[in-house]
């Protein structure tokens, strides 16, 4: 896939407000853009609407932000059971908008994308 064909990366990683709050380290960003390269945001859209109607996960999304957080400190924060918790966090992380890391979960550029450019309340 050449530059001018990766529409979905082109989406946010132009958007210098967002990379300026995305605080992955280089090599979690060149392993976010390589796990994303496939992916037509035009089949996502149906798959990211039917995630990120659920009010947790936008919550978690929301807390997470631009932060580290550990999975005990989400886990205490919302009172979750440990497979409940994995379970939204997979959700997540399938969708690309947030990595798990050797320092916690972080939101990736689209996941940052999403939270601050998305009306969903």
């Amino acid at each position: 896939m050449n530059e001018d064909e990766d529409i979905y990366h082109s989406t946010f990683i132009g958007s210098q407000d967002i990379l300026a709050k995305c605080i992955l380290k280089e090599e979690e960003m060149n392993e976010y853009l390589k796990r994303t390269e496939h992916v037509n945001p035009r089949e996502e859209h149906d798959r990211l609407y039917s995630v990120m109607t659920n009010e947790t996960r936008r919550a978690l999304l929301k807390f997470i932000d631009i932060y580290a957080r550990s999975f005990d400190e989400i886990k205490d924060k919302f009172q979750l059971e440990d497979e409940q918790l994995n379970y939204h966090l997979s959700m997540l992380e399938q969708l690309f908008f947030l990595m798990n890391t050797e320092s916690g979960w972080k939101a990736t550029p689209h996941g940052l994308g999403f939270l601050y450019h998305t009306i969903l309340k």
